[in-house]
């Protein structure tokens, strides 16, 4: 004797569900890069503030510190402050 079970899945809209999905490429680390050296190449002296570049990309701040911690180790930028970079 088989049995089947069937489960009926109920959707509820939540905030997160009401964005509209951006582009794969929109959110790559290749594209965060790219518009994250645009920034600050054009700030001021070349010194940004972390949680501004966030709002600016659109994305969390961890995905900052990732773009940040990899152009650090090749020297391209240098910590100033805790939320402060340079372009070097």
């Amino acid at each position: 004797m088989k049995t089947e079970i069937q489960h009926q899945e109920i959707k509820i809209p939540t905030k997160k569900s009401l964005k509209l999905p951006r582009p794969r490429f929109d959110v790559s680390l290749f594209y965060l890069t790219r518009k994250f050296v645009d920034i600050i190449k054009a700030a001021p002296d070349g010194i940004v503030d972390l949680n501004d570049v966030a709002t600016m990309l659109g994305v969390r701040k961890r995905r900052v510190y990732d773009i940040t911690n990899v152009l650090d180790g090749i020297n391209l930028i240098q910590k100033r402050s805790k939320n402060h970079v340079q372009w070097m």
